[in-house]
């Protein structure tokens, strides 16, 4: 029974994951960097709203990293995302056979359950102002409902932000 539940909780947070991967230029300094600002004419294929809260949002994650939003910024920071749906990897099999006089025949298939999932890859990109070149990027990419709250929304965008930037600055190998 212990192990049913624990089971039951990985499946339940599975549900949830965003998976993250980051790229950078390795023999960039990123320590002079201390100013930002969002690149000026971002698309990031969000909707209004949705991209005030991911802006909002940014800005305080730049902040606890030690950036200054500055009007000459160090850097640009850049968003752009892709929604994509996926048909449902759940199903449930049936089958019926018969057997009679050493003859066995049967037949099955899958039923499908569950709509299509929708997911939205959010990348992120910095961008040095003087280089015009890009030395740090993350894609995340999570499960999303476009149909959920604003509160929901802000929460999707919070965790998202969060696993892109755990991995700022780079850590010298």
């Amino acid at each position: 029974m212990k192990y049913a539940f624990y089971l039951f909780l990985m499946l339940i947070s599975s549900c949830g994951i965003t998976s993250t991967v980051h790229d950078y230029d390795e023999q960039q300094n990123f320590s002079v960097y201390k100013t930002y600002n969002f690149f000026p004419k971002m698309d990031s294929g969000l909707n209004e709203l949705d991209q005030k809260r991911l802006l909002s949002i940014t800005e305080a994650a730049m902040q606890a990293k030690g950036f200054t939003k500055s009007e000459t910024p160090d850097i640009y920071v850049n968003f752009s995302s892709i929604i994509t749906k996926e048909a449902s990897n759940n199903s449930i099999g049936v089958g019926v056979g018969s057997n009679g006089g050493g003859v066995g025949i049967g037949i099955g298939g899958a039923i499908p359950i569950g709509g299509p999932r929708i997911f939205l890859e959010l990348t992120t990109d910095f961008v040095d102002v003087k280089k015009d070149a890009l030395v740090w990027q993350a894609v995340a990419r999570k499960q999303f409902n476009p149909k959920d709250s604003p509160n929901a929304h802000t929460h999707f965008f919070q965790k998202v932000i969060e696993k892109s930037f755990v991995k700022y600055p780079p850590k010298k190998k």
